[in-house]
């Protein structure tokens, strides 16, 4: 049986395809990045806000920071994992947990803002401040969440 082999010009169609195909090797260039910019403190905590919550989150909760009029306020999501085991957990336990992690969080943006904005960081009082509340998955699937505690002046309320 005699074997076919394509022509020579299918073979350069080919390795044309192949070449618009394969993605081009991108260059940024380093002088590009020591362009200076200028942002505002607002503009950057908000930046390094939105930064922290990213850091402090895990696969069993999220943590969005925001900088907002009433100071600087947190949602802390429950995966529904998380969010079971603390019903499952009863009132005081998930008081102990739910207060550990606002404290947690509450400590992380005290030493951003000592360290990074100090000009902020004489008037910022972290009891006043600082504010946010935990969230967990509704019931079915397009439910909005339901709220387990809110922290508020340094103390927890749990919402059930």
């Amino acid at each position: 049986m005699p074997r076919h082999f394509p022509r020579p010009h299918t073979w350069l169609l080919v390795a044309a395809a192949l070449a618009v195909a394969l993605p081009a090797a991108a260059t940024i260039e380093t002088a590009d990045l020591k362009v200076s910019r200028s942002v505002s403190e607002g503009d950057w905590l908000r930046l390094r806000l939105e930064v922290l919550g990213l850091n402090l989150s895990y696969p069993a909760y999220r943590i969005h920071l925001e900088l907002k009029p009433e100071g600087v306020v947190f949602a802390f999501s429950a995966s529904s994992g998380m969010a079971e085991h603390l019903e499952e957990a009863g009132r005081g336990e998930t008081e102990r947990v739910l207060a550990y992690h606002a404290r947690g969080i509450r400590e992380q943006v005290n030493q951003l803002i000592q360290q990074e904005f100090p000009e902020l960081w004489p008037r910022f009082s972290a009891e006043e401040d600082f504010r946010g509340s935990f969230l967990a998955p509704g019931e079915e699937w397009e439910d909005p969440p339901k709220a387990l505690a809110e922290w508020r002046l340094d103390r927890l309320t749990l919402s059930r």
